[in-house]
């Protein structure tokens, strides 16, 4: 046990957590949804009436990736857009029955696969969640720099 190195057990959550990225996965629709277009359609689902700049700024990525994921989105039934009263040129989007529908399947898959990992985090000992961050954010200033 002393020769385990916790590296070994980033990486293989490293590896998982990628798996999971790359792999389409049916929400409930019946079709395959890569992890930029589910979160894209549960940001929209959460936020009804949402505009590009917000929605980019929600999920911390560029308008541009935005603009090709709701795109993409608009054109297989998830969101919807409209023209916002006040200013014609600001496009709001809506989520679809569909979207919603999706928004829930994916809100029950996060729920079985990371609610075991959050109900280990919450079982942490003040003492061992502060050893764990503290690792981390040594890691995260390591990469930072």
């Amino acid at each position: 046990m002393a020769d385990e190195r916790i590296l070994d057990q980033i990486y293989f959550s490293h590896e998982y957590l990628n798996e999971m990225e790359r792999s389409a996965r049916d929400y409930g629709t019946g079709e395959g949804l890569f992890s930029s277009e589910i979160h894209t359609v549960t940001a929209v689902v959460h936020s009804p009436g949402i505009n590009l700049t917000q929605l980019a700024g929600n999920m911390g990525i560029s308008k541009a990736a935005v603009s090709k994921f709701t795109s993409r989105m608009i054109k297989r039934g998830y969101i919807k857009k409209s023209r916002s009263g006040s200013n014609q040129k600001e496009v709001l989007f809506y989520a679809t029955e569909k979207g919603r529908s999706a928004a829930q399947g994916h809100a029950a898959f996060e729920e079985k696969t990371f609610g075991p990992f959050l109900r280990i985090e919450q079982d942490l000992t003040a003492k061992e969640r502060e050893i764990i961050l503290s690792y981390f954010k040594k890691i995260k200033n390591i990469i930072e720099e």
